[in-house]
């Protein structure tokens, strides 16, 4: 602060205690007006400044300083702006030599000043982290690879559930970007897809399914020829590189791949997502259909000998979680066939 007695200006400079720019310093300096009158106004050079920011002048410049200040407010609000562009320097990270002790010169100007433009710098600096860290996170896949005999569970970042069948491989980002939501997936999922503004894309070897908010299960192995997709509520849409026209499906419908063409039907066995709550279910199926299913879920190869049972059929359901050997003996009560495994090559032999 400054007030006037006789011929006599007197300025006060303050800071209170652990204060996080300027640290601690309070001192009067008292000078004749008609000193201050008379003289040509002096020149402060930045480095100066810093230094007195930094702790650093002597007493000789420490006193010239505050001789300056009381030359005009022009000279105040020099410092003031020199003030915040040293504390932004420092919140920045900027290298600096430890001060013993550190300075500041108060009216209520240079306190809001120094706390708008430190706000302003942290504020900033922040947005700018979090866009940085949003776009790594966005082009940052994750991978999950579901053994066999079993399967999995997991939430993405926009709240869509997936779950994962046996053998499956499954890549992720960490966050989707606010322009698509995009995975890929080889193997068998099925999707809750949390309804969103962009559309959620399933990408696979042979087609792409797109939707924006819906439950349906995906089957699109890398080593094998089939491709289906069936739905269970909402729409989706299914198209590949080589297709003009995508195709659209209803809730109930099945699309499914027969040579190179995408064909659909009307589906809603249980067998299409049973496989989610850790059952196997067989409708109607032949035993070299079933065959084919345990084969899937249990990482095996399995050689029919036995031609008697090619084409008998079978309906019922199968534990996931208590092995191919308690698929196998189930069956056998039906079935008239006995097998044996080869563990070196991991083939089993109906015969």
């Amino acid at each position: 602060m400054s007030s006037q007695t006789g011929r006599i200006v007197e300025v006060t400079l303050e800071n209170k205690e652990n204060d996080f720019f300027f640290g601690n310093f309070c001192a009067s300096v008292a000078l004749p007006i008609e000193t201050l009158k008379r003289e040509t106004p002096m020149q402060i050079e930045k480095q100066l400044l810093t230094k007195y920011f930094l702790g650093q002048v002597s007493e000789e410049e420490k006193e010239k300083i505050h001789q300056w200040l009381l030359d005009s407010e022009d000279h105040k609000a020099s410092f003031i702006r020199e003030r915040i562009r040293f504390d932004a320097s420092v919140l920045a990270g900027e290298r600096k030599p430890k001060a013993k002790k550190r300075f500041k010169l108060i009216p209520s100007l240079i306190w809001g000043s120094k706390i708008a433009a430190s706000a302003l710098f942290i504020l900033g600096s922040f947005f700018f982290y979090h866009n940085y860290r949003m776009a790594q996170m966005c082009t940052t896949y994750q991978s999950i690879k579901v053994p066999s005999g079993s399967r999995t569970n997991l939430i993405l970042s926009d709240g869509t559930s997936v779950w994962l069948n046996a053998n499956t491989t499954f890549r992720y980002p960490q966050v989707f970007s606010k322009k698509s939501r995009e995975v890929f997936l080889d193997g068998e999922a099925y999707f809750d897809v949390k309804k969103g503004d962009t559309p959620f894309i399933v990408k696979t070897g042979k087609y792409n399914v797109e939707v924006l908010g819906t439950q349906f299960d995906v089957e699109a192995y890398s080593d094998k020829s089939k491709f289906e997709t069936t739905l269970y509520t909402g729409k989706v849409k299914l198209y590949n590189f080589k297709t003009t026209v995508p195709v659209f499906l209803l809730p109930g419908q099945t699309a499914y791949l027969s040579g190179h063409v995408l064909k659909v039907s009307t589906d809603t066995r249980k067998s299409r997502h049973g496989w989610k709550d850790g059952l196997i279910y067989i409708e109607n199926e032949s035993f070299e259909e079933i065959m084919a299913i345990l084969e899937k879920y249990f990482s095996v190869r399995i050689v029919i000998k036995n031609k008697k049972v090619y084409q008998l059929g079978y309906e019922g359901k199968i534990r996931i979680s208590d092995g191919i050997d308690h698929a196998l003996r189930v069956l056998q009560k039906d079935y008239p066939f006995d097998y044996e495994r080869d563990e070196e090559s991991n083939v089993i032999f109906i015969n």
